[in-house]
């Protein structure tokens, strides 16, 4: 009877042995299972926000082509007027800002030392340009002067050239540039298109010529800069 009672006890536990197994097993695959579940929600989340970046990003692109162009100094605050500066300029007539404002005087913002003029137009964000459009139908009047003025006759548009000097205008490629053939002309427009100018940090326009060979300085009464601010994406996820 003793060695009956002691074969079923080594049975007994034989069977809750086997009982412990198949409860182990049958954790540790729930817990894979369960791994392997996390796992694929978290690779569906982060490809969901993946997808969010993406369609973010493309809308936000779309968007910045349906910005309205607008002139940066009279209608924004993108200029940066504490930077922005003309070399060659003779203080005697108009400021830099007083031709990028609305100038109802017609002021002349005139060289000095001869016809060439660099301006320099410095933005606090980057920006977009569209067009830069010129103005040049008021020369300035000198009672008792011998000066002779004279409209600009061949533009250069720089971007993101902040140390550009005359030397180098005169060499490097512009972005931009363009010969005012008509006599009469009195106003000019520069196209700006294509990734040269998007995202811009700065903007440089160099009068090369005057229109009149013989002139010793030339003149611009408006100088208007058409564009947005840049949209930035990034700025914009969370």
């Amino acid at each position: 009877a003793q060695a009956r009672l002691e074969t079923v006890h080594v049975a007994c536990q034989s069977c809750l042995l086997h009982v412990h197994h198949l409860i182990l097993e049958a954790t540790w695959q729930d817990y894979k299972i369960r791994g392997n579940m996390a796992k694929t929600n978290t690779e569906s989340m982060n490809m969901d926000k993946m997808r969010q970046h993406q369609m973010l990003k493309k809308a936000v692109v779309a968007d910045g082509t349906r910005h309205e162009d607008q002139d940066l100094m009279v209608c924004t605050d993108l200029i940066d007027t504490a930077r922005s500066a003309v070399l060659n300029g003779c203080s005697e007539h108009a400021s830099l800002l007083e031709v990028l404002g609305a100038n109802p005087d017609d002021k002349a913002l005139v060289s000095d030392a001869d016809a060439q003029l660099i301006v320099k137009v410095i933005f606090k964000e980057r920006t977009n340009i569209s067009s830069v459009q010129l103005r040049f139908d008021k020369p300035p009047s000198e009672e008792g002067g011998d000066a002779v003025y004279a409209k600009p006759r061949s533009i250069r548009v720089f971007t993101n050239k902040e140390d550009l000097d005359f030397g180098d205008a005169e060499e490097i490629e512009p972005a931009a540039q363009t010969v005012v053939s008509d006599a009469d002309a009195s106003e000019l427009s520069i196209t700006c298109v294509g990734h040269k100018f998007q995202r811009l940090e700065s903007l440089q326009i160099f009068v090369m010529e005057a229109a009149d060979p013989e002139a010793d300085k030339s003149f611009l009464n408006r100088i208007r800069i058409m564009g947005h601010k840049a949209a930035d994406y990034h700025a914009q996820y969370k």
